[in-house]
């Protein structure tokens, strides 16, 4: 299967819409953060038009960053769920298997917990971004801090669905509190964010 980043977006969408299990809501999950991250860029270059500042800057260049990483972990995800499928298919016989198959779980929860921690780290620059960013595009801020809100949440219902399938007790625990940690933090920055935003565009 193709990388993400060289997809077209008719190609990429009319394999999501296929009876295929991938790409499914893993690879939407980051690839959503992906086009968060570029509405961030698109801000950050149109208010250096005007405006130049170093904080813009720097901005630019990390929310570059962000796209990369989330299009390799839309690809990470694919290949995960494709490990966790290789497992089952090994012969009920195969001692092997229970062991494989819970390793491969861990690997597909790792994976969207990479995709959720990416998430945040994004939600904290559209935060920075929201107050400098010019007026005119400040809704397009919003529209990323809504977009990498989704990448988050979705991200979490990832490792939670795969949570659903492991055994080790000990590893649930440590993996739901860092989830619920997560979502907290979501919270309130998509929450501080959007209170930005609209206020400035009341203004």
């Amino acid at each position: 299967m193709p990388k993400m980043g060289s997809r077209t977006i008719e190609g990429f969408l009319g394999e999501l819409a296929s009876a295929s299990a991938t790409p499914g809501g893993g690879s939407v999950a980051a690839l959503t953060g992906a086009i968060a991250s570029d509405l961030g860029c698109m801000v950050c270059r149109l208010t250096l038009k005007k405006t130049p500042r170093d904080e813009l800057e720097q901005l630019l260049v990390h929310f570059s960053s962000l796209e990369g990483a989330f299009l390799e972990l839309a690809d990470a995800d694919e290949a995960a769920f494709s490990e966790v499928m290789n497992a089952y298919r090994l012969d009920r016989n195969d001692g092997r298997r229970p062991a494989m198959i819970a390793s491969a779980f861990l690997g597909a929860t790792a994976v969207p917990q990479r995709v959720a921690e990416k998430g945040i780290d994004l939600l904290e620059h559209l935060c920075a971004l929201t107050p400098l960013g010019s007026k005119q595009s400040v809704s397009d801020v919003g529209v990323a801090v809504h977009l990498a809100q989704a990448t988050v949440r979705s991200a979490l219902l990832n490792i939670r669905i795969n949570l659903a399938y492991m055994r080790d007790e000990a590893e649930i625990e440590r993996i739901n509190m860092i989830a619920e940690a997560l979502d907290k933090k979501c919270s309130a920055l998509s929450e501080q964010a959007i209170s930005s935003v609209t206020g400035r565009i009341s203004r």
